[in-house]
């Protein structure tokens, strides 16, 4: 699915479709850093647009996979057909049960999930909700894009042997600490927001130039 989500076809067109409890709605300087970074590194001829949807019920403190997994099932209106590739992202309240700290979670091969309540939790004075919250809609947008090694072998020895799937450098968003409440901690210059050189290197590769 990356490749189609990257590449010129058969998708023309990349659609992010965003559902959010009430209060938990993403910044739109999120959105905004997410849509520019997908126009730079997708190749669509019909555009990169994002869309505030469904709001969800915020009944839960606690989300286990299968409850994201039925909120996507029932909320989710738009679904990738031959000539739109679409992404869902649920802006969640509350914490992941799987997962102690986690931030972000994406879920499936073009869904993912933000837990807005952890990220406000996880700034600090030295690092802000917002810049977290950029770097993690980032993160998790480019587990979908593939990174780090999901599907694909990367040219490049980026690919931290300790945390599957990221990249072993603090300089790139795919680090794996941005999808962790230790993320103001370990970097407390400020995370990361964008795909180094490495990531960008891969996703060429996958999107075919």
């Amino acid at each position: 699915m990356a490749r189609i989500i990257l590449g010129a076809s058969p998708a023309r067109r990349l659609v992010i479709e965003i559902a959010y409890v009430s209060g938990r709605r993403p910044s739109q300087q999120a959105v905004d850093h997410l849509t520019t970074i997908l126009k730079r590194e997708t190749v669509k001829s019909e555009g990169v647009v994002a869309t505030f949807d469904a709001q969800l019920p915020g009944t839960r403190s606690s989300y286990s996979l299968n409850n994201i997994l039925a909120l996507e099932q029932r909320y989710r209106r738009l679904h990738s057909n031959g000539e739109v590739a679409t992404i869902w992202i649920a802006a969640l309240n509350g914490d992941y049960a799987g997962g102690s700290g986690t931030l972000g979670l994406a879920f499936t091969a073009t869904s993912f999930a933000l837990f807005e309540d952890q990220i406000q939790q996880a700034a600090n004075v030295f690092v802000s909700a917002d810049s977290i919250e950029r770097s993690v809609i980032t993160h998790e947008m480019g587990h979908l894009l593939g990174l780090v090694n999901i599907g694909y072998r990367s040219h490049y020895d980026h690919e931290d042997p300790q945390h599957p799937h990221h990249s072993k450098y603090q300089t790139s968003v795919m680090y794996w600490a941005v999808e962790d409440t230790s993320i103001a901690t370990i970097l407390r210059g400020g995370p990361p927001d964008d795909f180094d050189q490495y990531d960008r290197a891969d996703l060429a590769l996958l999107r075919g130039r």
